[in-house]
C-alpha cells in the first residue's frame, strides 16, 4: 500500500506563522511531546515530494520509526489541534463556537446576568452578519434564561423571534435549492425552456419576501439563480449584472467578504467570464486586478485561497492575451509566473491544468511549439494522478495534434492514431469528434472534392454546436472553430 501523503500535504500548506505556532504550542501545551515529532515535522517539511523511504532512513536509529504510520497520525492530529488554537477567534464560526461555550458555562454556574450580557452582544453581531443558524442557538439560550426568570413577556418575544428566523432560513433554503437545481441541470446539458419557466415561477414564490424575512442569502441565491438562467439563455449582459449585484451586496458589509472570500472570488471570476463572452476586453483587466488585490485590501490570510486566486487570475490574464492575439506578452507573463507556479502542489486543484492548457495555447500562438508541447505533456502525464475533467483531456489531445500539424512534425500520424483510440468511446463529445475529423482532413496533402465538401460540412456543424450554451464554454479554451476557419481560408478551402 502506498504511504499516506496527508501529513506532508498538511505541513506544506502551513504558513510560516502556523509552523512557528505549532512548535510553540507543542512545547507549552503538550506534556511529554517528544522532540522526535518536531524532528519528523521538520524532515517532512524539507521534502517537496513526499518520500517515506528517506524519512525511514533518516530516523532508522529511532524506535518510533518502527510504527511510523501511527506516529504520523498522532503528529497530524496534533498539528490540527495547534491550528485550531492558532485560528481561535479569527473566523466567525470558531469565534461563535467559543461564545456558545461561554454562554453555557456561565448559565451552568448560575451567573445569569453575565450570561445575558454575552447573549445580547452575540445576538447583535449575529444579526449584523445574518448568521441565522447560529442566532437560532443563541436565542435558545436566551429562552432558557427567560424560563429561569419566569419572564412570560420575554418568552413570547423569544418564540416569535425563533419563528421569524425559521422563516428567513426557509426562504434562503428554498432559493438555494432553486439555484442548485438550475446548476445541476446545466451540468447535465438538459436545460429546456419549460424547465427554466418552472424555476422562474418557483423563484417568484419566495422572492422578494416581506422585509422582515429578507436576508443577504435570500438576495444572493436569487441573483445566482437569475444569473444562471440568463447565462443559459445567452443573455450575458443581464447575467453580468446579476453577478455585479452580488458583488455590491457583499461590499455593502465588508465582513461578508472577510467571512466568505471564496464566494467573493468565484463571483468576480464569473464577472470576468461574462466579459469574455461579451467580448468587452477593455473591462477585463481592471476586474482581474481587483481579484489579485482583494485579499490584501480585506486583510485575508488564506494560503489555499491565495493560490486559487493566483491560478484563476493568471489563467484569465493569459486568455485575454490569447483573445487579443498578444502572444508575446502572454509568453512574457508565463516566464514571470513560473517560479510561483512551481510552488503549487500538482494535486492542489484541477484549475492548475486549465492554466497549463492556456499556457500551451499562448506558446502555440507565439509559434514556440516546443514549449507548447511541454505544457500539454504536463497535463497528459498527470491524468492518472489527478481528476482532470474529460473535456480538458480531449482538448489537450486535439491541441497537441494542431501543434504537430503547425510544425510539420512527422510524429503527427502516430499521435493521430493515439487520439483516435482515445476518442473511440467518447461519442457524447460530438463537437470534439467533428474537430478531430476536420484536423485530419486539413493534414492531408491530397484532398479530394469529397473531402473538401466534408470539411465544409464539418465547419458548419461545429459552428452550429458552438452557438449553443454549455458549461464548457465558460472555461477559457482554444477556439478550434476559429483555427479551422483560418486554415481553410489560408489554404483556400472555404466554400
Amino acid at each position: 500500500m502506498k504511504p499516506s501523503e496527508d501529513l506532508h500535504h498538511l505541513i506544506k500548506n502551513l504558513s510560516m506563522s502556523e509552523k512557528r505556532y505549532f512548535k510553540i504550542h507543542s512545547s507549552r501545551h503538550v506534556i511529554g511531546f517528544n522532540n522526535n515529532y518536531i524532528h519528523l515535522f521538520d524532515e517532512i517539511d524539507k521534502q517537496d515530494e513526499y518520500d517515506e523511504s528517506k524519512i525511514k532512513d533518516t530516523f532508522k536509529k529511532e524506535t518510533f520509526v518502527k510504527h511510523l504510520p501511527s506516529e504520523k497520525n498522532y503528529l497530524y492530529n496534533h498539528i490540527l489541534d495547534s491550528l485550531n488554537a492558532f485560528h481561535k477567534d479569527r473566523t466567525f464560526l470558531t469565534r461563535y463556537s467559543n461564545i456558545l461555550m461561554n454562554i453555557e458555562i456561565l448559565y451552568n454556574k448560575g451567573l445569569f446576568e453575565q450570561c445575558r450580557k454575552v447573549i445580547q452582544k452575540a445576538k447583535k453581531e449575529a444579526y449584523l452578519l445574518e448568521k441565522f443558524s447560529i442566532l437560532f442557538l443563541i436565542i435558545r439560550w436566551e429562552t432558557l434564561v427567560f424560563v429561569k426568570d419566569e419572564d412570560i413577556k420575554g418568552l413570547h418575544k423569544s418564540f416569535a423571534e425563533e419563528l421569524r428566523i425559521l422563516e428567513v432560513i426557509r426562504i434562503q433554503t428554498a432559493l438555494m435549492q432553486i439555484a442548485f437545481n438550475i446548476q445541476i441541470e446545466i451540468y447535465s446539458g438538459k436545460v429546456t425552456d419549460s424547465f427554466l419557466q418552472k424555476q422562474l415561477l418557483e423563484i417568484k414564490k419566495y422572492y422578494p419576501p416581506a422585509k422582515e424575512f429578507n436576508s443577504f442569502w435570500a438576495r444572493y441565491y436569487y441573483h445566482s439563480a437569475m444569473g444562471l438562467m440568463y447565462m443559459v439563455q445567452q443573455k450575458y449582459l443581464q447575467c453580468f449584472n446579476c453577478y455585479k449585484d452580488i458583488n455590491l451586496l457583499m461590499q455593502s458589509e465588508k465582513q461578508f467578504i472577510v467571512d466568505l472570500p471564496n464566494i467573493y472570488h468565484t463571483n468576480n471570476n464569473n464577472m470576468v467570464n461574462m466579459m469574455f463572452l461579451l467580448e468587452n476586453y477593455d473591462k477585463i483587466l481592471p476586474l482581474i486586478q481587483h481579484q489579485k488585490t482583494f485579499t490584501t485590501i480585506y486583510k485575508i490570510k488564506n494560503p489555499a485561497l491565495t493560490a486559487k486566486v493566483f491560478l484563476n487570475t493568471t489563467e484569465s490574464e493569459l486568455y485575454l492575451h490569447y483573445r487579443t492575439e498578444q502572444y508575446e506578452q502572454g509568453a512574457f507573463l508565463i516566464k514571470r509566473i513560473e517560479p510561483e507556479l512551481k510552488k503549487i502542489d500538482i494535486k492542489f486543484s484541477p484549475a492548475l491544468f486549465d492554466l497549463f492548457f492556456i499556457m500551451a495555447v499562448i506558446f502555440l500562438g507565439n509559434e514556440d511549439f516546443k514549449l507548447s508541447i511541454k505544457w500539454l505533456n504536463k497535463i497528459l502525464n498527470h491524468e492518472k494522478d489527478v481528476n482532470i475533467r474529460r473535456e480538458l483531456q480531449i482538448n489537450t489531445r486535439l491541441l497537441y495534434l494542431i501543434v504537430l500539424l503547425e510544425k510539420d512534425d512527422l510524429f503527427f500520424e502516430n499521435q493521430y492514431l493515439s487520439v483516435k483510440r482515445f476518442l473511440a468511446n467518447e461519442k457524447e463529445f460530438k463537437k470534439h469528434l467533428l474537430v478531430f475529423e476536420a484536423i485530419k482532413i486539413l493534414s492531408d496533402q491530397r484532398r479530394s472534392a469529397v473531402k473538401l465538401k466534408r470539411l465544409n460540412q464539418l465547419f458548419v456543424s461545429i459552428k452550429k454546436l458552438n452557438s449553443k450554451m454549455s458549461v464548457d464554454s465558460l472555461n477559457p479554451q482554444f477556439d478550434f472553430q476559429h483555427w479551422i476557419e483560418g486554415q481553410m481560408i489560408h489554404k483556400k478551402l472555404m466554400k
